[in-house]
């Protein structure tokens, strides 16, 4: 027959429970918020990326005639605000292009700006 343990041997108190579970609780949530972070970080880059699409995407469609104007436009399943601003150089065969673009929600606060100068030459420029 087995003999019996002492009390003090029968396994973890209840304050060493306790400091466990209360260091991995903080080791828990020290790992949420750095993924929270990355997660963040990931999804601002990719607003970025976008935003820098839609800019050439415009910079592109100036280039081919369009009229510069502010508008919405719906990439990466967002609503991006576009303005772009066409201005005259020194040289008279270029033409200075200013992109920005911001999320529809808050068009003041642009995640992409893009300067380009176009050969509009053969257009007239407004």
């Amino acid at each position: 027959m087995k003999p019996m343990r002492q009390s003090g041997e029968q396994g973890f108190s209840l304050l060493e429970t306790l400091v466990a579970m209360a260091m991995l609780s903080v080791s828990a949530t020290a790992i949420l918020s750095a993924a929270e972070r990355h997660v963040g970080s990931v999804t601002e880059v990719s607003d970025r990326l976008t935003a820098r699409w839609v800019a050439e995407n415009r910079l592109v469609e100036l280039a081919h005639g369009a009229q510069d104007r502010s508008e919405l436009v719906r990439m990466g399943g967002q609503q991006w605000s576009v303005h772009a601003d066409l201005g005259a150089t020194a040289d008279s065969d270029l033409t200075r292009a200013e992109i920005s673009v911001a999320r529809a929600l808050d068009p003041t606060a642009p995640l992409a700006q893009l300067t380009a100068f176009l050969d509009l030459s053969d257009r007239e420029v407004r």
